[in-house]
């Protein structure tokens, strides 16, 4: 009974604070105010991507908050100390009436959901989202955040603009939907112009790993579930790495959540990856930083992660390991690259790609030509980020319900 009266009492909360929150974001702001903007952060792997995003606009003189949701054990009570966030002028919000007690001019989102119940209209609301979208939910038709997680349950799209970081991607959305032509922003991807500037650094960081000067580097790096990397490759894949050591140098990398159950019928594989240490192998830790290991690579061997894209944008060729078409959509980089670079399907067949993608000077080409989708300089994504928060605060590019300009 009273977790019963819990529920309804929280419901009714979230349901006085979306009316609350509708209230006031119709009053009109006060010139003199700074422009506020809400950062929703539901897990640690949003961080980078909306600091990048402040790191864009803060010169702009906005005041920033921001509110981490359930994907942190400690929720809302996170502290901003322990995050990316740290040193910078964002002030923290730990309860709801926070956020839909006051004026907002903007709140900005890196995954497919609102930080609090809202009448959509109400407040400007811009995705950045959280990486380089390739995987699909509706059997390859789109990807992630263009798919059925995108939309609310009257069928309209949750956000009034999305940054999109590939140009092809970009306008196919346009055409598929009238509706794009003005919620898509094609921006390039955020970190684009870093990965360029690391990528001179490959002969730097491999006398970093102590790596020998005069053996192709393989990398691995492999996302989570029964479909990825080091899943479908197997156990098997140490071995053969090991018998293949004598001619290349070889790095291991694995998502967080394989280091952890989360499905009871599939075996989680970090300890394993970790234990390749003790054989002599480079093995990259999940709090490290990726771009010193992709850049001291020749090649990287990738899945349907956003790795696969960032190996690309790094300039590397790259070996696929199997998956169903259907795992990423039919529109998506991943779907181009899986059909035009090696495929593996087992550990058996490395060998054999590895030839392949070392002698063919075709595929060098095909990176060059991928890498185009996605690369914008440090200089004209600030500027693209810039135009599109403007645009949405002052309300030039707001579609929802007509909002009071300020005084």
């Amino acid at each position: 009974m009273n977790r019963w009266i819990g529920r309804k009492f929280l419901f009714l909360y979230k349901y006085s604070g979306k009316w609350i929150s509708r209230l006031l974001n119709q009053k009109r702001r006060k010139k003199r105010e700074a422009c506020r903007i809400l950062l929703f952060c539901n897990s640690s792997t949003m961080e980078e991507h909306l600091l990048n995003y402040v790191e864009q606009v803060e010169e702009d003189g906005y005041r920033f908050s921001v509110f981490f949701g359930s994907g942190y054990a400690d929720g809302a009570e996170h502290r901003l100390e322990d995050t990316l966030f740290r040193g910078k002028k964002i002030k923290p919000l730990q309860h709801l009436w926070q956020m839909f007690g006051r004026y907002w001019d903007l709140i900005v989102c890196a995954d497919l959901d609102y930080p609090f119940w809202l009448f959509k209209g109400t407040i400007p609301l811009l995705y950045i989202g959280h990486g380089i979208s390739n995987v699909s939910y509706d059997g390859g038709k789109t990807v992630y955040d263009y798919g059925p997680e995108s939309y609310d349950e009257h069928g309209e799209f949750l956000f009034d603009k999305v940054l999109e970081p590939n140009r092809r991607i970009a306008a196919l959305m346009k055409e598929s939907d009238r509706k794009f032509e003005d919620l898509i922003c094609h921006t390039g991807y955020r970190f684009a112009g870093k990965i360029k500037a690391e990528s001179e650094k490959g002969a730097q960081y491999r006398e970093q790993f102590q790596l020998p000067a005069d053996r192709p580097v393989v990398s691995f790096f492999g996302s989570w579930n029964r479909e990825s990397l080091f899943h479908v490759l197997g156990e098997e894949l140490f071995d053969i790495c090991d018998r293949l050591k004598d001619q290349y140098s070889f790095i291991f990398s694995i998502h967080p959540r394989e280091y952890q159950e989360y499905n009871p019928e599939i075996k989680p594989m970090g300890a394993l990856v970790d234990q390749q240490r003790e054989k002599g192998f480079l093995v990259r830790s999940p709090g490290e930083d990726w771009i010193p290991y992709i850049m001291a690579s020749d090649v990287a061997v990738v899945d349907y992660s956003t790795m696969m894209s960032l190996a690309i944008l790094a300039g590397k060729k790259v070996i696929v390991s199997e998956f169903p078409d259907e795992k990423v959509g039919a529109c998506s980089l991943g779907y181009q690259v899986k059909k035009t670079f090696p495929v593996v399907k087992n550990a058996g067949e490395l060998e054999a790609a590895l030839k392949q993608v070392f002698e063919a000077s075709a595929f060098e080409q095909m990176v060059e030509r991928f890498q185009e989708e996605l690369y914008v300089s440090s200089e004209e994504y600030k500027k693209r980020v810039q135009k599109v928060t403007e645009e949405m605060i002052s309300g030039v590019a707001f579609h929802g319900s007509q909002r009071p300009e300020p005084l």
